[in-house]
């Protein structure tokens, strides 16, 4: 029992990840980490040919970076899925495998601040305002509540199951 406990816990701790992960701007999104995720927001830019230029420049440089970070990242998820499905109860090894993926994340926000401000450099102030109002796309509110709905569902079948034990 208890171990189905310590999978239930662990599949909310999950679930949490992925919803966090999900709500914010992801990889290839609109303002994602990746050089496709930022094509949408410069494209609203109206930028002039040099600037197209010097922005592609840019991006092409860091095309390789990106492109090991994304990889380094699903690696580290592959990774935590496979803890979780080999050895859920591994402590040491969850930690391990969650540290890896938080590691593989920090890296990858690093890049995107480094190449947005790099992409900022080159901007009108007028284009930095947009850059700015496209920069936090609103997480849609069904999208919150489904999520509410479904730890709601969870900690109910817990309740329900568990009685008084803890």
């Amino acid at each position: 029992m208890k171990k189905l406990l310590y999978g239930m816990l662990t599949l909310v701790i999950l679930v949490g990840s992925a919803y966090a992960v999900a709500a914010g701007p992801g990889p290839g999104g609109p303002g994602g980490p990746g050089p496709e995720g930022l094509l949408s927001r410069v494209l609203a830019l109206k930028l002039t040919d040099a600037q197209k230029h010097e922005v592609a420049v840019i991006l092409k440089r860091n095309r390789p970076a990106f492109e090991t970070g994304m990889a380094a990242m699903r690696e580290a998820f592959d990774a935590m899925r496979q803890v979780m499905r080999s050895d859920p109860g591994n402590e040491t090894a969850v930690r391990q495998a969650s540290r890896a993926i938080g590691v593989a994340a920090e890296d990858m926000a690093v890049l995107r601040g480094k190449v947005e401000a790099a992409v900022m450099g080159r901007l009108t102030p007028e284009q930095r305002k947009i850059w700015d109002a496209a920069e936090k796309p609103p997480v849609p509110r069904d999208l919150k509540e489904r999520f509410h709905a479904g730890r709601e569902l969870v900690n109910d079948w817990i309740d329900t199951h568990a009685g008084t034990d803890s």
